[in-house]
């Protein structure tokens, strides 16, 4: 499967590939279930995910191809030393990916339709 996106005018590509793929070798040498390739703007996935978790970790992915895309790894890298640039990264992904949709629906909670321009509606759906 092949599925193409676009981020502040980048062209993305997400390819689901074989778990043992080397591609999803990450830059601490460990094996992962998705990479993301900022110099061929790739997201790629593990074919075994499914269900809950591969929603999970594609919203982890993307929140790297947002960091690539919107030029906010300088910030990012001035907030925190070196030695923890990657540690730093994959938290904030990690809390896209894992508090996300909690945020969403709260907004939503508190603003009802007032969020409808920020809240990805299905998640409206589900507060109503």
């Amino acid at each position: 499967m092949l599925t193409h996106f676009e981020m502040n005018e980048l062209e993305w590509t997400v390819r689901f590939t074989y778990p043992s793929d080397p591609v999803l070798i990450d830059r601490t040498d460990s094996y992962t279930l998705g990479v993301t390739d900022s110099s061929t703007q790739t997201i790629y996935l593990s074919s075994a995910l499914h269900g809950e978790l591969l929603t999970r970790v594609l919203i982890h992915e993307l929140g790297h191809s947002a960091m690539v895309s919107y030029d906010l790894l300088p910030q990012l890298h001035r907030m925190v030393k070196k030695r923890y640039w990657i540690e730093a990264e994959e938290w904030c992904c990690n809390l896209l990916a894992d508090y996300g949709e909690e945020i969403f629906r709260d907004a939503y909670k508190v603003l009802g339709d007032k969020a409808i321009g920020v809240v990805p509606i299905e998640l409206c759906r589900v507060v109503s």
